[in-house]
């Protein structure tokens, strides 16, 4: 029996000797596979900022951040030398995540000034910059107007409402005195509070109240000097007429929006708000529409000619939109359907991200010549007058409907210089 009792207790210690050797192996490979896979760290993902728009204020603090590395002990940050005076870390250097505060300026710090590394011991990854320019203006104000910049403009986000010193520049119909299907009062209400003045294309380019054709040089072929001191000439040119700023009805150091603010602005929000180039989200791009054809795709010149549409741009309008979308969504565009079908695909027609870009455009409607107002196109078009113009007494409008993803230009008698159009205007620039 005691021998039976040994060979147990026999057994029983190489089975604790052979468990404890197996233990010990099975830490030292796992040792020994962690020294294997322990490496110098990777390149950091690319760097995002938050917010993601590359414009900011004077003075803004934001984060940058990369995902975190294998392996990486720390994260070193750095800032281009000769940026320095624009933006410095102000926390988080040493980790994944840094803040960074820009200098009270009107600067631009060029793509590839931020850049980082991930270090162990065993050494430092390859560099990751961050791609892009941030733009770092400082904010102005405007009394009496709300106003954003987009790119490197500053925009009016409500429409001009001057009214000169006499008073009597442009006209204020009151909108709530008509009766529009599809709008309630309350909606009549809500146009009336976003409208501006309504100003007849004589007027705008002037500032003239009540200006008349003969009062107005502002004809095709026109040359002369600009507000700035730029020369132009009123020939439907990028060299001789897109980038003339004229005061016109626009408070002093504005001008009625030209060719080339409307195109950078779309440009500009296109990239600063990352609008998808997926038309069925509601997207556009600059490099053809919903056929895919690149050699449909809007330029400039077409633009001045004839807006953008589905077809060459995919959907702008939706991006300019304010209001809060359609009628039956709590919104002031009367409109059925949220997408438009008749494109061979669903494209969304109304999208969040327009009241976030904020510029505001409201079916306001027009008034005539005679006086009378076109109340029918409350809550279905907006219109606002463009520096074009195509005789002596038809100019170029801008119009967004809510039955289309179009911001079209119009030639017609919608465009004829005496009836009365929105304004939009842009700060004055020198380049």
């Amino acid at each position: 029996m005691k021998n039976i009792q040994k060979y147990i207790v026999a057994a029983a210690c190489m089975a604790a000797v052979s468990a404890l050797v197996a233990c010990t192996e099975a830490v030292k490979r796992d040792i020994e596979e962690d020294i294997q896979e322990m490496t110098v760290p990777k390149k950091p993902g690319p760097i995002s900022k938050v917010p993601a728009t590359l414009t900011c204020n004077g003075g803004e603090e934001f984060i940058f951040s990369v995902p975190k590395v294998q392996w990486a002990d720390t994260y070193e940050w750095t800032i281009a030398e000769q940026e320095k005076e624009k933006i410095s870390i102000i926390d988080g250097q040493g980790t994944n995540v840094i803040t960074v505060r820009v200098v009270n300026d009107d600067v631009v710090i060029p793509a590839q000034s931020i850049s980082v590394v991930a270090k162990n011991e065993l050494g430092t990854s390859k560099v990751r910059e961050y791609f892009a320019a941030i733009t770092v203006s400082v904010p102005i104000e405007l009394p009496g107007y709300t106003i954003k910049k987009y790119g490197k403009r500053w925009w009016m986000t409500e429409d001009c409402h001057e009214a000169g010193e006499d008073g009597r520049l442009g006209v204020a119909p009151d909108l709530t005195a008509f009766t529009v299907a599809g709008l309630e009062a309350s909606h009549l209400l809500r146009l009336d509070a976003a409208k501006g003045r309504y100003y007849t294309w004589y007027e705008a380019m002037t500032g003239i109240s009540g200006c008349t054709p003969a009062q107005c040089p502002y004809v095709p072929g026109y040359e002369g000097v600009d507000d700035v001191g730029n020369p132009f000439k009123l020939d439907g040119t990028e060299d001789g007429e897109f980038g003339i700023q004229i005061r016109g009805c626009c408070p002093e150091g504005w001008h009625v929006a030209n060719a080339n603010d409307w195109w950078d602005m779309l440009m500009s929000i296109k990239s600063e708000y990352a609008i998808p180039d997926d038309f069925a989200l509601g997207g556009y791009t600059f490099s053809g529409g919903h056929d895919g054809k690149p050699e449909n795709a809007v330029t400039k010149a077409g633009f001045y000619k004839s807006g953008c549409t589905v077809k060459n741009m995919g959907n702008v309008g939706a991006w300019l939109r304010g209001g809060n979308g359609r009628v039956a969504d709590g919104g002031i565009w009367i409109q059925s359907s949220l997408t438009l079908t008749d494109a061979g695909e669903a494209l969304l027609q109304f999208v969040e991200g327009a009241e976030s870009i904020g510029f505001g455009w409201w079916p306001l409607g027009y008034q005539k010549a005679d006086g009378s107002f076109n109340s029918s196109a409350l809550g279905k078009w907006g219109y606002m007058w463009f520096i074009g113009q195509t005789s002596e007494t038809v100019a170029r409008s801008l119009v967004i409907s809510g039955t289309s993803l179009n911001l079209q230009t119009k030639t017609n008698s919608e465009a004829a210089k005496d009836i009365y159009l929105s304004v939009r205007c842009v700060k004055n620039y020198t380049k």
